[in-house]
């Protein structure tokens, strides 16, 4: 059984995060429940068409460019990109016209394993999408990946013979 003024509670709380005002209320309802009508399913069947038309409206991902951290010595380059909650099989790393490239997917988190749709969260599933010049003298082929704790790493070489050549590189 659901609790009408509570729905009424978690649809007020999401207009304010959307709209950022307080709802405006009527003096008298613009759409009231018909008298033939089951009132608690009348009320949940609306609830859930108004809440699947905002998760429509919301549903493209917010595109983010994530914070990133460069060292570079005489003998390699290194590159520390934030992506906190990516998987690795989400996660795709190339170098291309001598420009790292990184971009990823970060899905709604799942609690115990589980799909769910959240009553609130402020963790939004979007992409992360950054592009990053590299030294002169990368040698692209001897670079390596590694995604630990949010964090990837990638380390290439630097030869002042290096050839500048297109390649994906495998995350580990």
């Amino acid at each position: 059984m659901i609790n009408v003024e509570q729905e009424i509670s978690r649809v007020e709380q999401l207009y304010r995060q959307v709209a950022g005002s307080e709802p405006k209320r009527p003096e008298q309802p613009l759409a009231p429940i018909p008298p033939e009508a089951n009132a608690e399913q009348y009320v949940q069947e609306n609830l859930q068409r108004l809440f699947g038309a905002l998760q429509a409206g919301l549903a493209p991902l917010a595109e983010l460019t994530p914070q990133v951290a460069l060292f570079e010595s005489d003998r390699d380059w290194r590159c520390l990109v934030e992506l906190p909650g990516v998987a690795r099989e989400d996660l795709t790393v190339q170098v291309t016209q001598g420009v790292l490239r990184v971009a990823a997917l970060r899905p709604l988190p799942a609690v115990d394993g589980e799909a769910r749709s959240p009553s609130y969260s402020e963790i939004a599933p979007c992409r992360f999408v950054r592009a990053i010049p590299m030294p002169a003298f990368a040698r692209f082929e001897s670079a390596e990946a590694r995604l630990e704790n949010g964090i990837l790493t990638v380390r290439c070489a630097k030869d002042q013979a290096a050839v500048r050549r297109d390649v994906r590189i495998e995350v580990v």
